[in-house]
């Protein structure tokens, strides 16, 4: 499961590891993870990278812990302020914990707690408004990777969001000029110092940490040295970027048989003669009306971590602020 030569931190690939087994519903909501010392044995790794592990999914309103009984997965509710109100550490609870305190603060000043209630949800539409005026450019190595980061931080804000892929900007068809206009430039941590080199004011630029859909590893992990896989994409750029990070990880035995294209046909006659199809995202649908039975289709893609998700939403409030003075 774990994958040390990957480059991406243990206790994120622990943490991407629970998750997908709460997605695919091998852990329920209610059910009982097993203990620290337990998941470490299992997976060969220290107890205290699993403890980093349910840490974050702690924090973030995944799991629960009951003292004295162990960590679960939060039961989840439809209303919020009840869900993880009993997650201690929860953000939510944090989160509660300012708002009384800003509460008690204007309170002081004379306002009414209604007045309070109107203030906050008058600035706060304030606040989203700006939001949506900023100018984000989205940079990564991929168009696949792109369209998936900029899926991503549209769940997070609603800005205007400007996907760019690297090698445009290294060959001049974007210029620098382009990210110049823009509010905020976000790129990976990888791509940063290329990136930079096109940005006279290094404070717009924002580097994330992404880590690769670590099923999709695994499964091509396991996967026979010379073993051909198809892989269907809209960019030559998106093969390339997956052989890299193959050799990476010690599976350079794997044969990549490109399938660049969105035309339904021809990637019906390209993945026609191979048991393995690795997809781009974006791809899937259209793979799978085509596809039969008997292949093995596997979706590949990079995802923003969570807490450089939270970072880059905290840039944009903080850029409205900027733009008010």
């Amino acid at each position: 499961m774990i994958v040390q030569k990957l480059g991406v931190p243990i206790y994120l690939q622990v943490k991407s590891y629970i998750l997908d087994k709460i997605k695919s519903g091998q852990f329920k909501k209610g059910d009982k993870l097993p203990t620290e010392r337990q998941l470490s044995e299992e997976l060969g790794i220290s107890r205290n990278t699993v403890s980093a592990a349910y840490k974050e999914l702690l924090l973030e309103g995944i799991l629960e812990a009951r003292q004295g009984r162990g960590t679960f997965v939060r039961e989840q509710n439809a209303d919020i302020t009840a869900a993880g109100a009993d997650v201690a550490g929860s953000r939510l609870e944090r989160a509660l914990k300012v708002i009384d305190a800003a509460m008690v603060q204007v309170v002081e000043f004379g306002f009414t707690v209604e007045q309070f209630a109107a203030i906050a949800t008058i600035r706060a539409k304030e606040r989203e408004m700006a939001t949506r005026q900023l100018r984000v450019a989205v940079v990564d190595c991929t168009l696949e990777y792109v369209e998936h980061f900029t899926a991503q931080l549209g769940q997070m804000a609603q800005v205007r969001i400007e996907p760019v892929v690297l090698a445009d900007l290294l060959t001049g068809a974007v210029k620098a000029e382009f990210l110049a206009a823009c509010d905020l430039v976000i790129t990976t941590i990888e791509h940063q110092s290329a990136v930079a080199e096109f940005i006279d004011n290094s404070a717009k630029l924002i580097s994330v940490a992404t880590a690769p859909n670590l099923e999709a590893v695994i499964k091509l992990a396991r996967l026979q040295t010379g073993t051909e896989v198809a892989v269907v994409a809209k960019t030559q750029e998106f093969v390339d970027a997956l052989s890299r990070l193959l050799n990476k990880i010690g599976c350079n035995g794997i044969i990549l048989k490109p399938c660049v294209g969105t035309d339904r046909e021809a990637i019906r006659k390209c993945i026609a003669k191979y048991q393995v199809v690795v997809i781009a995202e974006a791809m899937q649908n259209t793979v799978r009306q085509v596809a039969v039975e008997t292949q093995g289709i596997i979706t590949f893609y990079y995802e923003i971590d969570q807490g450089s998700l939270q970072q880059v939403v905290s840039r944009l409030v903080a850029k409205t602020d900027k733009a008010k003075e």
